[in-house]
């Protein structure tokens, strides 16, 4: 996906080899995530990449829960 006109983008690459990617203007936010396993990796698995856009209302819930999820196993390490 090109980074659409009026908009900054942010391109993460997990661990896992996933990728993230934002795009965001001051209206909204597109979160786009993207899977891809090599067919000689495995003929089975599924590919897919999936886009949805965001309120900001939306992005800021989100952006709540995962910073409550990932504070809950950082103390249950520490």
């Amino acid at each position: 996906m090109a980074t659409p006109k009026g908009t900054s983008a942010q391109s993460f690459l997990l661990e896992s080899g996933d990728g993230v990617h934002l795009y965001s203007n001051s209206r909204s936010v597109t979160l786009r995530v993207r899977h891809e396993v090599p067919a000689e990796v495995d003929v089975a698995a599924t590919s897919f990449k999936a886009a949805i856009v965001l309120t900001p209302a939306d992005a800021l819930a989100i952006a709540g829960e995962l910073l409550t999820a990932m504070a809950a196993q950082l103390k249950a390490e520490g």
